[in-house]
């Protein structure tokens, strides 16, 4: 009984922490907003 529990405990934190995101992984840091500066460099289609 306790192993169930504990693999039911294991799977409600992976569950909660796919659903909410990471904060160690993100650092809780909003997404860059407004225009970014282009990086690829062109390249001739013929």
């Amino acid at each position: 009984m306790a192993k169930n529990l504990q693999g039911l405990r294991f799977w409600l934190a992976e569950a909660l922490e796919f659903t909410l995101g990471s904060p160690t992984l993100h650092r809780q840091m909003p997404p860059p907003i407004g225009p970014q500066p282009y990086k690829d460099k062109p390249k001739r289609s013929h």
